[in-house]
């Protein structure tokens, strides 16, 4: 896993210090909806699971669902990236799946074009694009989804003073499963336990 740390330089008034956490590699969820009874009418739940747990959870409109489902997201592993910035109650987190974008088909070449006036001029402009887009041609081609937020209270913090440290193992460990704890703790602090 890594961190970005901060840039001092953009946090200026009204901008709130962020760290970035993402997987060294790609891992596996899997996604479902969920009930949860504070969901708006008109949209739904995704519920995201590693090893079987429950680790997030994200509402949606049904048409995101229904991408999510046709285009099979989640059947390969992702990587994951978490986004945490300090706010009440201390640690304010959003977890997202980073995605490979679909292939889109390029149109095909109308074969009567070629006979059309003017259309050596504009297959040129077209190839002057296609050159302009293989620069970035590397760059990965991916979507962020969001899969939830995630919150460490200050008590809970490992490295207080330092926030890409401590974005690093709030990921931690969601992908390795260690996220009762803090569950827990949720719980016990709502019901005054």
């Amino acid at each position: 896993m890594s961190a970005e740390p901060p840039d001092p330089a953009e946090s200026g008034p009204g901008l709130t210090p962020a760290a970035i956490a993402a997987t060294d590699r790609p891992v596996q969820l899997s996604v479902q909806l969920v009930q949860d009874e504070r969901v708006p009418d008109g949209m739904v739940c995704m519920g995201s699971f590693r090893n079987g747990r429950l680790i997030a959870r994200s509402v949606m409109p049904p048409e995101a669902w229904g991408q999510i489902q046709e285009y099979h997201i989640f059947d390969e592993p992702v990587q994951v990236v978490l986004v945490a910035r300090t706010a009440p109650p201390g640690l304010q987190c959003q977890l997202y799946a980073m995605v490979p974008l679909p292939e889109i088909d390029e149109e095909p070449d109308e074969p009567w074009a070629a006979s059309v006036p003017g259309s050596t001029y504009e297959a040129s402009l077209t190839e002057d694009e296609d050159a302009e887009d293989t620069e970035g041609a590397d760059d990965p081609q991916v979507a962020p989804i969001p899969l939830g937020n995630i919150v460490r209270y200050t008590r809970d913090r490992v490295h207080p003073d330092s926030l890409p440290l401590e974005a690093v193992d709030v990921l931690r460990k969601i992908v390795e499963g260690e996220t009762s704890e803090l569950i827990d703790r949720a719980l016990a602090d709502l019901l005054g336990l």
